[in-house]
C-alpha cells in the first residue's frame, strides 16, 4: 500500500474518531479505553501525538523515561489535559496533515487510527469501524518485520528473540489472507488485527488451535 492512499485514508479516519469522540462528550472523557491505562481524554490526546510530537522530542522523551511506552503516556496525557472538545478540535484541523514517523513511516499513524478506533468505539458498545479492506492493510503492516516491533507485544515470559506470532498462522476469514505459518488462529481481519496488538477482549472472537496458544502468550 502506497504512503499517498494510507494518508488519504489515515484522514478519513481521524475525522471519524473525531466524530465518536465528541459523540461521547464531556461527561465520558474519563470512560475506560481498551489501551490499558487510558481513558477516552488520554487517549485523544494520543491521537494528536505524530502531529504536535516530532520524533526527536519523543525520542528524548523515551531516554529520559527509559520506556518509549511510558513516553506515549507522557505525551498523550499532556495532549489530552484540557477540554475534550478542544481535543477534538485540533484533531479535525489537522487531519488532513501527513506523518511519516522516523522508524515506520505514514504506516504507523495509519494503524494507530485502525486500532485506536476500536479501542475507544468497543467499550462503549459503539459499532463504528473501518472497511475490512482497511484492516487488512493493517494487518499486512502489522506483521511486517517493523510492524511487529511497533504495535506486537513482547509475549508474556518470552526471551529474546521469543515474538509473540511465532509457530502461528493468522487467517483473516472475511479476506481470504493468511499471515506466518503454524497453528491457525481464525478471525475477522478486525478481530486479528486487535487481538496481535495486545487487545485481550477481542479474544473471544478468534478461534483455532493456535487462539489458547496466543491467550496464553498476551501480556
Amino acid at each position: 500500500m502506497d504512503d499517498e492512499q494510507l494518508q488519504v485514508w489515515t484522514t478519513e479516519h481521524r475525522l471519524l474518531l473525531a466524530d465518536t469522540l465528541e459523540q461521547l462528550g464531556e461527561e465520558r472523557a474519563g470512560d475506560p479505553t481498551l489501551c490499558a491505562g487510558w481513558d477516552v481524554r488520554t487517549l485523544a490526546g494520543h491521537l494528536l501525538q505524530p502531529l504536535r510530537v516530532p520524533s526527536w522530542r519523543f525520542l528524548l522523551t523515551a531516554a529520559r523515561v527509559r520506556s518509549m511506552a511510558v513516553a506515549c503516556d507522557v505525551h498523550a496525557a499532556r495532549l489530552g489535559a484540557r477540554p475534550l472538545a478542544e481535543v477534538v478540535a485540533e484533531i479535525r484541523a489537522t487531519a488532513p496533515r501527513p506523518v511519516r514517523p522516523w522508524y515506520i513511516g505514514a504506516a504507523g499513524p495509519y494503524t494507530d487510527t485502525c486500532i485506536h478506533l476500536r479501542d475507544l468505539a468497543e467499550p462503549q458498545g459503539l459499532e463504528v469501524s473501518v472497511p475490512v479492506e482497511r484492516w487488512v492493510a493493517a494487518l499486512d503492516i502489522i506483521t511486517s518485520p517493523r510492524g511487529r516491533e511497533s504495535f506486537v507485544p513482547r509475549p508474556v515470559g518470552g526471551r529474546r528473540g521469543d515474538g509473540l506470532l511465532d509457530g502461528l498462522s493468522l487467517q483473516a476469514t472475511d479476506a481470504d489472507r493468511r499471515y506466518g505459518e503454524g497453528e491457525p488462529v481464525r478471525g475477522t481481519a478486525e478481530a486479528v488485527a486487535m487481538v496481535v496488538s495486545g487487545r485481550r477482549a477481542y479474544l473471544d472472537r478468534v478461534s483455532g488451535a493456535g487462539a489458547e496458544m496466543l491467550a496464553a502468550r498476551l501480556p
